[in-house]
Protein backbone atom coordinates (compact mmCIF):
# COMPACT_ATOMS: atom_id res chain seq x y z
CA UNK A 1 0.00 0.00 0.00
CA UNK A 2 1.48 3.13 -0.71
CA UNK A 3 1.80 5.55 1.81
CA UNK A 4 0.15 9.14 1.71
CA UNK A 5 3.59 11.54 1.22
CA UNK A 6 4.12 9.34 -1.75
CA UNK A 7 0.72 9.99 -3.49
CA UNK A 8 1.05 13.78 -2.40
CA UNK A 9 4.78 13.85 -4.30
CA UNK A 10 2.64 12.04 -7.12
CA UNK A 11 0.14 14.35 -7.42
CA UNK A 12 2.42 18.01 -6.83
CA UNK A 13 4.55 16.55 -9.69
CA UNK A 14 1.72 15.79 -11.97
CA UNK A 15 0.23 19.34 -10.87
CA UNK A 16 3.82 21.01 -11.21
CA UNK A 17 3.91 19.36 -15.17
CA UNK A 18 0.43 20.41 -15.74
CA UNK A 19 1.34 23.98 -14.91
CA UNK A 20 4.80 23.78 -16.92
CA UNK A 21 2.96 22.75 -20.25
CA UNK A 22 0.55 25.62 -19.54
CA UNK A 23 3.26 27.49 -19.17
CA UNK A 24 4.73 26.36 -22.78
CA UNK A 25 1.59 27.49 -24.25
CA UNK A 26 2.09 30.38 -22.75
CA UNK A 27 5.35 30.58 -24.29
CA UNK A 28 4.00 29.42 -27.80
CA UNK A 29 1.32 32.70 -27.83
CA UNK A 30 3.70 35.55 -27.34
CA UNK A 31 1.50 38.82 -26.30
CA UNK A 32 5.18 40.84 -26.84
CA UNK A 33 2.77 43.06 -29.04
CA UNK A 34 0.55 44.65 -26.45
CA UNK A 35 3.44 45.12 -23.96
CA UNK A 36 6.95 43.23 -23.52
CA UNK A 37 6.10 40.70 -21.18
CA UNK A 38 2.38 39.93 -20.94
CA UNK A 39 1.35 36.69 -20.87
CA UNK A 40 -1.96 34.51 -20.34
CA UNK A 41 -1.04 33.18 -16.90
CA UNK A 42 -3.11 29.98 -17.68
CA UNK A 43 -0.46 28.32 -14.93
CA UNK A 44 -1.55 30.14 -12.32
CA UNK A 45 -4.76 28.67 -12.87
CA UNK A 46 -3.10 25.35 -11.05
CA UNK A 47 -2.02 27.18 -8.03
CA UNK A 48 -5.33 28.52 -8.03
CA UNK A 49 -6.89 25.64 -7.62
CA UNK A 50 -4.73 24.72 -4.68
CA UNK A 51 -5.16 27.80 -2.91
CA UNK A 52 -8.80 26.95 -3.46
CA UNK A 53 -8.06 23.92 -1.48
CA UNK A 54 -6.43 25.80 1.29
CA UNK A 55 -3.36 23.43 -0.23
CA UNK A 56 -1.31 26.74 0.56
CA UNK A 57 2.36 25.05 0.97
CA UNK A 58 1.64 22.87 -2.06
CA UNK A 59 0.69 26.27 -4.11
CA UNK A 60 3.72 27.51 -2.78
CA UNK A 61 6.13 24.36 -4.02
CA UNK A 62 4.09 24.11 -7.46
CA UNK A 63 4.32 27.55 -8.34
CA UNK A 64 8.14 27.81 -7.31
CA UNK A 65 8.89 24.52 -8.92
CA UNK A 66 7.06 26.27 -12.38
CA UNK A 67 9.28 29.12 -11.98
CA UNK A 68 11.96 27.82 -12.18
CA UNK A 69 11.71 25.17 -14.72
CA UNK A 70 10.26 27.29 -16.95
CA UNK A 71 12.93 30.15 -16.55
CA UNK A 72 15.40 27.72 -17.74
CA UNK A 73 13.27 25.65 -20.57
CA UNK A 74 11.86 28.85 -21.79
CA UNK A 75 13.10 32.00 -20.73
CA UNK A 76 16.17 33.09 -19.38
CA UNK A 77 17.91 33.01 -15.73
CA UNK A 78 17.60 36.55 -15.66
CA UNK A 79 14.13 36.43 -16.13
CA UNK A 80 13.95 34.11 -12.75
CA UNK A 81 14.46 37.05 -10.79
CA UNK A 82 11.27 38.62 -12.04
CA UNK A 83 8.96 35.39 -12.08
CA UNK A 84 10.19 34.15 -8.58
CA UNK A 85 9.39 37.18 -7.25
CA UNK A 86 6.35 38.11 -8.35
CA UNK A 87 4.72 34.40 -8.18
CA UNK A 88 5.62 34.57 -4.39
CA UNK A 89 4.43 37.56 -3.48
CA UNK A 90 1.23 36.92 -5.94
CA UNK A 91 0.70 33.59 -4.10
CA UNK A 92 0.79 35.16 -0.67
CA UNK A 93 -1.71 37.95 -1.81
CA UNK A 94 -4.34 35.28 -3.58
CA UNK A 95 -3.99 33.29 -0.39
CA UNK A 96 -4.95 36.24 2.23
CA UNK A 97 -7.79 37.08 -0.25
CA UNK A 98 -8.73 33.38 -0.08
CA UNK A 99 -8.62 33.50 3.64
CA UNK A 100 -10.91 36.58 3.76
CA UNK A 101 -13.67 34.68 2.06
CA UNK A 102 -14.73 38.18 1.04
CA UNK A 103 -13.14 37.30 -2.79
CA UNK A 104 -14.22 34.57 -5.16
CA UNK A 105 -12.43 33.05 -7.12
CA UNK A 106 -12.21 35.45 -10.18
CA UNK A 107 -11.49 38.34 -7.64
CA UNK A 108 -8.94 36.19 -6.23
CA UNK A 109 -7.29 35.70 -9.71
CA UNK A 110 -7.43 39.12 -11.16
CA UNK A 111 -5.86 40.52 -7.66
CA UNK A 112 -3.11 38.05 -8.08
CA UNK A 113 -2.38 38.67 -11.69
CA UNK A 114 -2.39 42.46 -11.11
CA UNK A 115 0.06 42.12 -8.29
CA UNK A 116 2.17 39.62 -10.41
CA UNK A 117 2.68 42.34 -13.04
CA UNK A 118 2.91 45.35 -10.64
CA UNK A 119 5.64 43.69 -8.61
CA UNK A 120 7.62 42.69 -11.78
CA UNK A 121 7.45 46.24 -12.98
CA UNK A 122 8.90 47.12 -9.12
CA UNK A 123 11.93 44.81 -10.03
CA UNK A 124 12.35 45.57 -13.57
CA UNK A 125 12.63 49.33 -11.97
CA UNK A 126 15.58 48.10 -9.22
CA UNK A 127 17.37 46.41 -11.87
CA UNK A 128 16.47 48.23 -15.57
CA UNK A 129 15.96 51.44 -14.50
CA UNK A 130 12.99 54.19 -14.55
CA UNK A 131 11.84 53.94 -17.94
CA UNK A 132 9.44 50.77 -17.58
CA UNK A 133 7.15 52.74 -15.33
CA UNK A 134 5.36 53.94 -18.66
CA UNK A 135 4.38 49.84 -19.31
CA UNK A 136 2.80 50.25 -15.98
CA UNK A 137 -1.19 50.63 -17.12
CA UNK A 138 -1.02 48.42 -19.53
CA UNK A 139 0.94 45.24 -17.19
CA UNK A 140 -1.50 45.95 -14.43
CA UNK A 141 -4.70 46.48 -17.18
CA UNK A 142 -3.35 42.91 -18.74
CA UNK A 143 -2.81 41.62 -15.43
CA UNK A 144 -6.78 42.17 -14.23
CA UNK A 145 -7.55 40.87 -17.48
CA UNK A 146 -5.71 37.59 -17.82
CA UNK A 147 -6.19 36.86 -14.21
CA UNK A 148 -10.29 37.09 -14.80
CA UNK A 149 -10.04 34.95 -17.42
CA UNK A 150 -7.98 32.36 -15.65
CA UNK A 151 -10.40 32.70 -12.71
CA UNK A 152 -13.56 32.42 -15.16
CA UNK A 153 -11.99 29.32 -16.22
CA UNK A 154 -11.20 27.98 -12.77
CA UNK A 155 -14.35 28.92 -11.55
CA UNK A 156 -16.07 26.76 -14.41
CA UNK A 157 -13.66 23.96 -13.95
CA UNK A 158 -14.45 23.72 -10.28
CA UNK A 159 -18.05 24.03 -10.68
CA UNK A 160 -17.81 21.08 -13.48
CA UNK A 161 -15.66 19.26 -11.41
CA UNK A 162 -17.84 19.51 -8.45
CA UNK A 163 -20.49 17.15 -10.36
CA UNK A 164 -17.70 14.21 -10.61
CA UNK A 165 -16.46 14.51 -6.84
CA UNK A 166 -13.07 15.19 -8.95
CA UNK A 167 -10.52 18.03 -7.68
CA UNK A 168 -10.24 17.02 -3.50
CA UNK A 169 -6.66 17.90 -2.76
CA UNK A 170 -6.30 17.24 1.28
Amino acid sequence: MKSLASKKVCLYGLLTAAALLFGYVEYLVPLNFIAPGIKLGISNGVVLLLILNNNYKSAFLVNICRIVLSAFLFATPFSLIFSLTAGIISTLVMILLNRFKGFGVVGISAVGGAVHNLVQIIVARLTVGRGVFFYMPYLLLAGVLAGAAVGVLVWLMLKKAAKIKFLKFN
